[in-house]
């Protein structure tokens, strides 16, 4: 007997079909099923309860399925039946299922089912016409809020499912046959070239990027490209991309990264930014062979600003400051604030001293004209320090040397500027 028993276990794991015993009605307990039913629906056999075959059930079979089961109550033991329906895999792909059993009761007088499911997905795609891949594709298309893209190997569109619509503007028949290629933001044209060519290169290979595709309205979306070699898939010959917008997603990265680095009154980089923006100019320089300057700046009798007229008319005054700042400088250079009245610029690429000591005259002279903020008219002045590197510096040293030329200026009187000078200069001087 228990030789039998375990023939029958061994035969029933390697047939293909799943073989199942379960109540019927009622309890509705699955006793046992066969590891079959990994390979049909993704599930192992523990998995497999009544209640997640119900939760499984294609919602346009449900009832039906029900119903039959509800007749079999009253059906004799030893009666056969057989019923086709739908289930959902585990990784969301629909399932043809062929469910022949026999009804039969047990010594305790419950009546279970002995059966037998079969998988016959592709012979249903059969009869419909459709081959078991285009079946998925479909399914997946239908149900998919992202957009679907099918492109030949050049990058020509072959299908575009409906959603491009809602994404990017355009109808499916608007963009079919059109090159994928033509609506890439300039920037992000040679990575998606270089993505493709490399995937062309093997069969069902994968890659996924990110880049910004152009809108019908003319703005560009952020979208995230995933992107499966599937030319040698019958059911879809070409390569299978998938869309999905996070415009709003890099709206806010760019926002956190913006915050984490630009000061947040003035809107001018902060110190993190300013020292690594210094540390690279340092190193482009010793390799260009090229000066470059730090200016640091601080109003003068600032704290006497805040003490008449209050905080927030300082705060007003800092920012009228910064929008002063800005013009005189060139589109390479950097502006930051430090902290308090402190402003910090990095000149970049400059030809000689003259170039910096120009520029800090230009902020002197444009911060001398008053600042009209609401009712209250208020003049200040600033005083300017200026270190000048055309050898390998350090961030922190060149601040350092700005700041101590900064209140050598203050002390010659406001309105003023001031360049380091180290001690083996100052003898050349």
């Amino acid at each position: 007997m228990e030789q039998d028993e375990a023939d029958y276990k061994t035969l029933v794991e390697h047939v293909p079909v799943m073989v199942y015993r379960a109540d019927v009605g009622g309890a509705d307990q699955w006793h046992f099923v066969s590891p079959q039913v990994e390979t049909f629906l993704g599930y192992s056999p523990s998995e497999f309860t009544s209640d997640l075959w119900l939760d499984r059930l294609y919602p346009e079979d449900r009832d039906r399925v029900l119903q039959e089961e509800d007749r079999d109550r009253d059906r004799p033991d030893g009666s056969s039946h057989k019923i086709e329906y739908r289930l959902r895999a585990k990784d969301g792909r629909v399932v043809w299922i062929s469910d022949e059993y026999v009804l039969m009761s047990g010594s305790d007088g419950r009546r279970y089912y002995r059966g037998v499911m079969l998988d016959i997905t592709e012979r249903k795609a059969s009869e419909r016409g459709l081959s078991r891949h285009e079946e998925q594709f479909r399914s997946l298309v239908q149900h998919a809020s992202d957009v679907i893209v099918v492109v030949d190997p050049e990058g020509c569109i072959t299908y575009l499912s409906p959603s491009v619509e809602r994404v990017l503007g355009y109808s499916a028949r608007e963009r079919t046959g059109r090159s994928m290629f033509e609506l890439v933001h300039p920037d992000d044209l040679e990575l998606e070239k270089e993505t493709i060519a490399g995937l062309l290169k093997r069969s069902g290979s994968y890659s996924r990027i990110e880049l910004r595709v152009c809108h019908k309205d003319g703005s560009y979306r952020w979208l995230e490209v995933s992107l499966t070699n599937l030319l040698e898939d019958q059911g879809v010959r070409g390569l299978f991309i998938n869309y999905r917008d996070i415009s709003e997603r890099k709206v806010l990265e760019n926002q956190l990264r913006h915050n984490a680095l630009h000061d947040p009154l003035t809107g001018l980089a902060n110190r993190s930014l300013l020292v690594d923006r210094l540390e690279h100019a340092i190193a482009a320089s010793a390799r260009r062979n090229e000066y470059m300057a730090v200016l640091f700046l601080d109003l003068d009798d600032f704290k006497s600003v805040n003490d008449v007229f209050g905080h927030a008319t300082g705060d007003q005054l800092l920012i009228a400051a910064a929008g002063r700042i800005k013009p005189c400088l060139r589109s390479e250079d950097t502006a930051s604030r430090l902290g308090g009245d402190e402003f910090v610029v990095l000149l970049e690429g400059i030809d000689h001293s003259s170039d910096a000591t120009a520029i800090a005259s230009r902020m002197l002279e444009s911060l001398r004209a008053p600042f009209v903020l609401g009712d209250q008219e208020v003049s200040i002045h600033a005083s300017i320090g200026i270190a000048i590197a055309d050898a390998p510096e350090d961030a922190q040293m060149m601040l350092r040397n700005a700041d101590a030329a900064m209140y050598a200026a203050k002390s010659r009187g406001p309105g003023c500027y001031e360049v380091f000078q180290t001690p083996e200069r100052a003898a050349v001087r």
